[in-house]
């Protein structure tokens, strides 16, 4: 160990013992209860100077003793960010597991401060931890974090959350979730007004997931209720009406010419993935065989 990592390390020590004597009680000095606050600064300058000596280990441990003495103290929100400081030393250290547990701790403490734009934060490092390897708890945490921001009135936090819930809910077939996510969107959108060119998007997301259904009725009737915020006249509203109509013809090779416009083609990988294995309503559908991972490698590809 170099000197300026040992420097650092006496001086972790140091503020460990000064932590240490702040949560000491003295009936000779008229102390009669621990001083938490003071404690948890201590722990938190020592957990400092352990991450730049590249002591990971001993820098988390002290971030969840700072965390406990902040949440003694009845300090919610520091108790919280000291959480997620352990989160994001936990997942350079490549311990998924309490970085997850510890970054959805620190989501609670932020919610009980009532810091809820802070705890849909920590949901959301903590649901990007999870996309890849469990796209199901994912969405569990995506959705906890929609219902808080919710009550913040933060549209852009409520479109990225809902657009994150349903391109994981396509990853795993779950067309019907997806197509609730995609609506969430879009209602934001016009609701709030904030995103007017996401709009057109959104219904051609609406369309498509409903024809991966095999629903051209249900594709239709979402139409009609998008063309209430949409010129009649926009590309995609001329788009959706030929994909549907064309769908129901069973002219698979015209459906697909309709899937390579440039409209289409610009859309989420998700979606692309999603269009690779659509075809005409008289043709054989592909979209069974990948619920039931049959191809899977296939749909894995990339397409942009």
């Amino acid at each position: 160990m170099d000197a300026a990592n040992e420097r650092r390390i006496q001086e972790a020590k140091t503020c460990i013992q000064k932590a240490e004597e702040h949560l000491k009680t003295s009936v000779l000095k008229m102390k009669f209860k621990p001083d938490y606050d003071s404690a948890a600064i201590e722990y938190g300058r020592a957990a400092v100077c352990y991450k730049n000596a590249n002591d990971l280990n001993m820098a988390c441990d002290m971030y969840i003793k700072a965390s406990s003495a902040f949440s003694s103290s009845g300090n919610l929100f520091h108790c919280a960010k000291c959480k997620e400081s352990a989160a994001m030393i936990s997942r350079d250290m490549g311990d998924s597991e309490n970085a997850m547990k510890y970054m959805e701790e620190a989501a609670d403490c932020y919610a009980e401060s009532g810091s809820s734009e802070s705890s849909a934060m920590a949901l959301d490092k903590a649901g990007k931890f999870l996309e890849t390897v469990d796209p199901e708890k994912a969405i569990s945490i995506y959705e906890k974090a929609l219902m808080l921001v919710r009550q913040t009135d933060r549209s852009k936090m409520i479109s990225d959350f809902s657009n994150r819930i349903a391109r994981l809910n396509m990853k795993l077939g779950r067309y019907s979730e997806a197509i609730k996510a995609v609506e969430e969107e879009f209602d934001n959108c016009t609701e709030t007004k904030t995103d007017s060119g996401r709009v057109g998007q959104l219904t051609c997301s609406l369309v498509l997931l409903h024809l991966a259904k095999e629903d051209s009725i249900a594709a239709s009737k979402s139409l009609e209720n998008c063309m209430r915020f949409l010129d009649v006249n926009s590309p995609e509203v001329a788009l959706c009406n030929s994909l549907i109509t064309v769908y129901e013809s069973g002219d698979d090779d015209a459906f697909q010419e309709l899937l390579r416009r440039p409209i289409m083609r610009n859309m989420d990988n998700e979606y692309l993935r999603l269009m690779k294995k659509l075809k005409a309503g008289g043709a054989e559908s592909r979209v069974e065989h990948l619920q039931s991972g049959e191809n899977r490698e296939d749909y894995e590809e990339d397409l942009k």
